[in-house]
């Protein structure tokens, strides 16, 4: 699980870098073998902007970078430019996960030591879940 999780905080920051900063988690599985990953955006991603993402994606992982872990106040990490976006299960102490320079997220999870353990990852399609009563969301 540690490697999909891993990919999925990739995947989170090449989705805001392509798609905007709108893009934000709303879920994920990371499951050892795969991973789902839920996203804030106003319309379907095209096949040239998922093969894009895919592309970014990998070329970071592979290139392997370090996974770092670190703890601070909750006011050090967001000075850090650390994200959240599930603010209301942090308390004042935070863990935050660093992937290279691509990712800092405030974290609990399970992660890999570097990049390349958690690559490549194949993007098998894109689709929206709105039918299930949530507009704007896509998985």
């Amino acid at each position: 699980m540690a490697r999909s999780h891993s990919a999925t905080h990739v995947l989170h920051a090449t989705l805001r870098r392509i798609l905007g900063d709108h893009a934000r988690q709303q879920g994920s599985l990371v499951a050892p073998d795969r991973l789902r990953f839920d996203f804030t955006h106003f319309a379907a991603v095209d096949s040239e902007q998922l093969d894009t993402i895919g592309m970014l994606v990998n070329e970071y992982l592979l290139d392997d970078p370090d996974v770092r872990v670190w703890h601070a106040t909750r006011a050090e990490a967001e000075a850090a430019g650390a994200t959240a976006f599930f603010g209301e299960k942090y308390g004042d102490r935070v863990r935050i996960v660093d992937i290279g320079d691509a990712s800092r997220e405030l974290c609990g999870g399970t992660h890999v030591g570097h990049g390349a353990q958690a690559g490549p990852i194949r993007i098998y399609g894109e689709s929206s879940v709105g039918a299930r009563g949530c507009a704007g969301l896509r998985r």
